[in-house]
């Protein structure tokens, strides 16, 4: 059975990458403690099946907490961007932007954008309407000829926010790995046949370096700098769907206007 058969090419840089770099510190523990791991990883695995369907079933779950923790996040951050850019309180877009994406919106799939006073005075309404409305944005933008190009920018947004939600794993493992290591200390080698065994108390050692490594990483990176990614991407994402939608909008109401007056000529 090939990867194929599990994950697509979307699923590769939005579920598989992440789930490789925070599966990391778990690979290169388990590397120093059993280095015979290395050259035959299917000990653990059983066969190529069983180690599919773990990879498969480790990207889920690093989707889970991705989903999980995009909640949370954009819940305290203002709401999802796909939603607050099209707010018309929203200062991103410009106000005649917003309106002629209202129009489309309402030519193309029935639903009515709240005006500016509505949307002030029924905030949730506005949003629960906004949010209809991109759900048949995306399903319009996925079978026109733009849809690699918004599949790129929503899978460097999951990327982001899978990461993101499983940041607290990584550091997790990293800790693990840390104190596993360093009761795994090992020998020395002193001349050809002879080594000095270290003593079996925890002792700072190459494997409790590399997990060192990850773990002052994974703090860095995942609380310094990777929530301003995931915003960043967000973002890019919902201002790129929104746009392509609205030029898609223009470009069938102009092809309509042609064909309208070739017929009435």
């Amino acid at each position: 059975m090939s990867w194929q058969g599990f994950i697509d090419a979307y699923d590769v840089k939005a579920r598989l990458i992440p789930t490789v770099i925070i599966l990391l510190p778990v690979v290169w523990t388990a590397y120093y403690i059993w280095p015979a791991l290395l050259s035959n990883p299917f000990v653990l695995a059983g066969s190529g099946t069983t180690l599919l369907s773990s990879a498969y079933l480790a990207t889920m779950c690093v989707r889970v907490l991705g989903v999980r923790f995009g909640l949370h996040f954009w819940r305290r951050d203002g709401g999802v961007p796909s939603t607050r850019l099209a707010r018309m309180r929203d200062p991103f877009l410009q106000h005649e932007q917003k309106t002629r994406i209202q129009r489309a919106v309402f030519l193309r799939f029935g639903i009515r954008l709240l005006p500016l006073q509505e949307e002030l005075s029924n905030p949730d309404e506005a949003d629960r309407r906004i949010s209809a409305a991109f759900r048949e944005v995306k399903e319009c933008l996925r079978q026109s000829s733009q849809s690699s190009l918004l599949e790129k920018h929503n899978a460097e947004y999951a990327f982001a926010r899978n990461l993101c939600g499983s940041r607290s794993v990584f550091i997790f493992f990293a800790a693990a790995g840390l104190i596993l290591c360093g009761f795994n200390p090992g020998r020395i080698p002193m001349s050809a046949n002879t080594f000095y065994e270290l003593p079996h108390a925890w002792i700072f050692n190459v494997g409790c370096c590399l997990n060192l490594a990850f773990l002052l990483f994974g703090i860095i990176f995942g609380w310094l700098l990777l929530p301003g990614m995931l915003r960043l991407h967000a973002e890019c994402y919902a201002r790129r769907a929104w746009l392509t939608f609205l030029t898609l909008s223009t470009e069938v109401a102009s092809e309509n206007k042609s064909k309208s007056r070739t017929s009435a000529a």
